[in-house]
């Protein structure tokens, strides 16, 4: 096959292969484009585009910070910056604003009866460990608390809508109760705070019930007849207990007790249900401050004129008691002791706070009598600043009602007065 031979267009004549030039005619034959000279931007326009990109970067940094921000790093606490201002905010119990409480683990009785405690908001300047709780809830929309996970249906852990609660925890910015049964296992409560700036703040916190072996004794299975046998068990309660975590229960028999016990830990201690009252004729002694307390129900504490009562350096609740001819009926020393039912009657003094430290376990008294005490109650020091009440309290008979000398905050519209 011929390869294709090719000709001069200007002249016709025949071209050797690869020619750039006619050997005939001596004219160029190579093909040749025109090459155009490079345009180049105009300054003002380069500035005017790179004002334009810098303009739209800062926009979306703009934008990017002034949109409302999520703060949820799955703890009770979170560091919140607003305005320049850097806030901590936490939950956690009354008596500690700066500690988170992310575990909480409550030890119940194994009976299926609510418990109640608080949990309180805090905000604090991490820096000056000031309070700011005031300036803060200016910049909120609106606080919730919700458990978002518990592991039972018929007894589900609850919580209260957060409120102030300037006469129980003035620190606290809002206060949530916390409702939960022995058989509640284990629960998630979600703090929600929403502020109007349109951020959201979650707090949360994961509680446990730990159902308590209970430890019960009767006067059919322990001998319980002398204050001597009375002491013995209490003074050997840790060691039938083996120290544990657990529920005591010591149910005494009706007989006058010549004499007082000491109770070395919490315990419930229960008087006579029948067949008379269960007496004690000397002083009952809470000498060890202790996480928990004691319940005293339905005994009484007869005394000749002199010494107190109950003294208490533990926390102590008292039902349907009478403590009547002591120099001081209760004594309350660094401990909160609530009344209910409870008949206070020809004491010195009936009921005498003289506390620095405490947890306040209740800021009622309900249903007492204080009658022909020389001073029905004595408000020497009190732990907290909560309001106290006295719903259906009869004072009759007194010197003095009530000695209010530490100017404690007394609600009285529902005592009665003889």
């Amino acid at each position: 096959m011929n390869e294709e031979t090719k000709s001069c267009p200007r002249c016709g004549a025949q071209l050797p292969e690869g020619a750039s030039f006619c050997p005939h005619c001596a004219q160029d034959i190579s093909q040749r484009r025109e090459i155009s000279p490079p345009r180049h931007m105009p300054r003002w326009a380069l500035y005017s585009a790179l004002m334009v990109l810098a303009a739209l970067l800062l926009a979306g940094g703009l934008y990017l910070r002034s949109r409302p921000q999520v703060y949820d790093n799955g703890t009770a606490e979170v560091l919140y910056t607003d305005g320049g201002v850097t806030y901590q905010v936490l939950a956690g119990w009354i008596n500690d604003r700066f500690d988170p409480a992310q575990e909480i683990s409550q030890q119940v009785d194994v009976r299926d009866e609510l418990y109640v405690f608080p949990q309180c908001l805090y905000i604090n300047h991490p820096e000056s460990s000031a309070n700011a709780k005031d300036e803060f809830m200016e910049k909120v929309e609106r606080v919730t608390a919700a458990f978002v996970e518990t592991d039972s249906e018929e007894l589900p852990w609850t919580c209260d809508e957060p409120i102030p609660r300037p006469d129980y925890a003035p620190e606290a910015a809002l206060v949530s109760s916390i409702h939960y049964y022995s058989g509640s296992g284990q629960g998630t409560l979600r703090w929600t705070i929403e502020m109007k700036n349109g951020d959201l703040i979650h707090l949360y916190q994961a509680m446990d019930a730990h159902p308590l072996e209970v430890y019960r004794f009767t006067p059919e299975d322990t001998p319980l007849n002398t204050v001597e046998e009375v002491q013995a068990l209490l003074d050997s309660l840790d060691e039938i207990t083996e120290g544990g975590p657990n529920t005591v229960d010591i149910h005494l028999p009706p007989v006058t007790y010549d004499g007082g016990i000491t109770i070395p830990r919490e315990i419930n201690l229960y008087g006579a249900e029948e067949g008379g009252r269960t007496v004690f004729t000397g002083p009952i002694r809470l000498p060890t401050p202790i996480k928990r307390h004691t319940w005293i129900y339905d005994i009484d504490l007869v005394g000749d004129g002199s010494s107190v009562g109950l003294s208490a350096s533990s926390s102590a609740f008292l039902l349907g008691c009478r403590i009547s001819g002591w120099r001081t009926g209760v004594l309350v020393q660094d401990a909160w002791v609530s009344a209910f039912e409870c008949t206070f009657e020809d004491n010195g003094i009936g009921l005498h706070y003289n506390a620095d430290t405490a947890f306040p376990m209740s800021s009622h008294y309900r249903g007492d009598i204080f009658r022909n005490n020389g001073t029905g109650i004595l408000f020497e020091r009190v732990p907290n600043r909560m309001a106290l009440s006295f719903p259906e309290v009869v004072f009759s008979g007194n010197g003095t009602d009530i000695d209010n000398r530490c100017g404690q905050e007394l609600d009285l519209s529902e005592a009665v007065f003889e």
